[in-house]
């Protein structure tokens, strides 16, 4: 079997699965699902900052914990600790075009670990606060189907025009062309989507912006689990979905773009944008 098709047969039934639950099932099933993501990616995130079995359980507990009491005690806090994770990803974003990975190494790092407490999160915070508001789990599916499309376009343009190497230190698979690809794409579906929510031109114009912010921000996501990879030596960040490695290989994207969406998403909701 392909590594093409066995990524397809693995994505078609969370796709849906997930689509599913956010479109039909009430906000504490999507809460649980984003519970039990969280708690993936951060096993996975402690593994590649160098925590061993037991201290990535620790690990896991710990940044689930945050999100249930901030969601369930402290939601008035929630957007401070979603603009430091949108601070973070933005200056991640400008640390990235300077890095190089380091040597692989075997040794704890705690500002990677900090990282997880901020990102992990934050994302999963943003998704929730999204998916509450009206019309947010139609919202939330664009804001999460636009990382998907940004993806999908950026493999195949980058398979058929691929020739610049985008960043060659960090990630020698992905390409200008292939970034070129997934504005193109997300610009399309990011049409389609303004046409499907009634937008006027004044938003669908706000709404492609976002979108071309989301799409770098969302590469930037991409870059930085690579650098976490290569630096602790290994290709993926686990083995528990066929075809695509582990959880944050497919969220990676998805724990950058969250947040920043979620400060768009509500600065698309107010009276200038949406009169």
């Amino acid at each position: 079997m392909s590594m093409l098709l066995q990524r397809i047969l693995t994505a078609i039934p969370l796709a849906v699965g997930i689509i599913w639950i956010i479109l039909f099932q009430p906000g504490q099933v999507f809460f649980w699902l984003t519970m039990v993501i969280t708690a993936l990616a951060a096993y996975e995130w402690a593994k590649l900052a160098g925590l061993g079995t037991s201290g990535q359980f620790v690990y896991l507990l710990f940044l689930c914990a945050i999100s249930w009491l901030v969601i369930n005690y402290a939601s008035e806090y929630m957007i401070f600790y979603i603009y430091a994770a949108v601070a973070w990803w933005l200056g991640i974003c400008l640390y990235l075009f300077s890095k190089h990975p380091k040597a692989p190494a075997t040794s704890i790092s705690p500002p990677k670990l900090l990282a997880g407490v901020l990102v992990i999160p934050a994302a999963m915070l943003a998704m929730n606060a999204i998916h509450s508001q009206v019309n947010g789990p139609e919202w939330l599916l664009y804001g999460l189907m636009l990382v998907w499309v940004a993806d999908i376009g950026a493999y195949f343009s980058g398979k058929r025009f691929g020739r610049t190497k985008l960043a060659p230190a960090i990630s020698p698979g992905k390409t200008r062309e292939g970034l070129y690809g997934a504005i193109a794409a997300v610009g399309v579906y990011s049409l389609l989507a303004a046409f499907y929510f009634g937008l006027d031109i004044t938003t669908s114009a706000y709404l492609l912006v976002l979108a071309l912010v989301l799409t770098l921000v969302s590469v930037a996501g991409d870059l930085y689990e690579s650098v976490l990879k290569r630096e602790r030596g290994v290709k993926d960040s686990g083995a528990i979905l066929p075809g695509h490695g582990g959880v944050l290989d497919r969220i990676d994207s998805v724990l950058a773009a969250m947040p920043v969406f979620m400060v768009g998403h509500d600065l698309l909701q107010q009276p200038v944008l949406s009169a």
